[in-house]
Formats: structure tokens, sequence, C-alpha cells
């Protein structure tokens, strides 16, 4: 028992340092090199103080080797520590960047939606879409009221007389209550209407409309286009918004070989 004690005291530390140094070593893939140095380096202190403890080697050497081993491994732990933080920022920086961009992408996409909805087309033209936003209005129909069972369409209604213009003077809760049917063309405002409350509360950044032409975080713009397709023999208007020159991956949002305004962001 007092062999085992003895040898156990003797052996235990090198013995851990060298089993830990290889333990790091066979689970070192796809870490850095500075781990992998470090790791070898604490291999080597166990290996060391193993053959020190042994007598195979003479104390001097064994000391030697040893403070300059450790003070390898010291280094290799700091380079290492410092690719992790730098790994860290970055990675903050990139889930920074791609928010502001995919919720840019989103606007951009609302308001090509809305310019498509009022002049039967999207724009490619940057320009364009800002004067629509800021100056434009949007045609809406409001309606009020419904249907009697016995009247089966709108065409039905509207020969018989049933719907009309908003009368003047009564609002809208008149109208409900006498059961008239109206149905009005109105004009809003297109920034108010797109960018509403709703869209206000969901956002995850500020929307500056000037800026939607502009890459966030970066010094060149978005690239737009526009383009008509054969979508099942129907000719459809499409648009599609990219970032030339992405900081890490590349959005875009709608396509302009399918009938589609979706993004190739996940969340």
């Amino acid at each position: 028992m007092d062999k085992i004690g003895n040898f156990l005291g003797k052996y235990f530390v090198p013995g851990l340092l060298a089993f830990l140094g290889l333990i790091l070593l066979i689970f070192s893939g796809g870490q850095t090199t500075g781990f992998k140095l470090g790791s070898i380096a604490i291999l080597v202190v166990g290996v060391l103080g193993t053959l020190y403890v042994k007598g195979t080697i003479p104390a001097k050497a064994q000391i030697f080797v040893g403070i300059f081993v450790t003070a390898g491994a010291l280094l290799f732990v700091y380079l290492d520590y410092d690719v992790i933080k730098s790994r860290l920022i970055y990675e903050r920086k990139v889930e920074r960047v791609e928010k502001h961009v995919v919720q840019r992408l989103k606007d951009i996409r609302k308001a090509q939606i809305a310019y498509n909805r009022e002049h039967g087309k999207y724009t490619d033209n940057f320009d364009s879409l800002l004067h629509f936003l800021k100056e434009g209005e949007l045609t809406l129909i409001k309606r009020l009221g419904s249907l009697p069972d016995s009247i089966a369409t709108e065409e039905e209604a509207r020969e018989l007389g049933l719907i009309q213009k908003m009368p003047e003077g009564m609002t809208e809760a008149q109208v409900i209550a006498e059961g008239t049917i109206v149905r009005d063309t109105v004009q809003a405002d297109v920034l108010s209407y797109v960018f509403n409350e709703s869209d206000r509360k969901t956002r995850k950044t500020k929307l500056y409309v000037d800026s939607l032409p502009f890459v966030p975080f970066a010094s060149h713009r978005f690239e737009m286009a526009t383009a008509q397709i054969d979508a099942g023999g129907v000719e459809q208007n499409v648009f599609q918004v990219i970032d030339p020159k992405p900081f890490a991956k590349q959005f875009k949002v709608g396509s302009l070989t399918e009938a589609s305004t979706s993004g190739n962001w996940t969340r």
C-alpha cells in the first residue's frame, strides 16, 4: 500500500499533465494552431516530468526544458485566448450588421410592393422609390357594410343601387348602423400607410427613409433590378435587391427568375 501511495505521489502530477495534454491534442480538431501547440506543450511538460521522476534525465535539464516549455504553453494559451476573443468580437459584429441589412431589405421590399400596387410595376430606381415613399399616395378601396343574403355579387348590388360612395355628413358608424353599403376610393399617404404603427412595433432597427439605398455600416449601395418573366403563362413583374459587397453572408430579396418577393435570410 505504501508503495502504491509512493508511486502515485511521485507520478501523479506529471502523469496528469501528460494525460491532459494528450486528451487536448486528441480533441483539438477544428481548433486554432495555438490551441494545438499549447496541447503539445502541456504533453511535453508531463512527459519530461515523468522522465525526471524516473531519473532518466538530469534535474537541471528537466528544469530548463520544463521552464521553456511551460513558458511556451502559457504563450500559446494567451494567443489562443486572443484568437477566441477576436472571433467573438467578429461574430457579434456580423450579427449586428446582418440584423440591419435584413431589416433594410425588408423595408425596400415593403416599398416595392406598395409601388407595384399603385403603378402596376416595380421600379429599378431608388430615386423613384424614395420620391414615391415621401411624396406619393396610395389608392385604397374602402368598403363598409355587407351584402344582403339575397344578393350574390357586388356587381348585382351595384346594378340595384345598393353600393354607393360615402354619403356626405355621415360617419362610418352611422353607415354601418343604417345598413348602407359603401365602396369608395380614398387616397393614403404612402409613408405612413406602409410603415405604420404595426411596422414600428415589429421592426428591429429604426427606419431612415433616405438611407434605404445604402447598405448599413458600408459605403456602397444595394443593387436593384427589375424584369418581366413568364410565370405559368402569365407575364409578371419581378424585382431583386442584393448587397453586392457583403460583410459576411450575401443577402438579397426578390428574384429576377421567379415570381417571389422572399428574402434569403432565416430569421
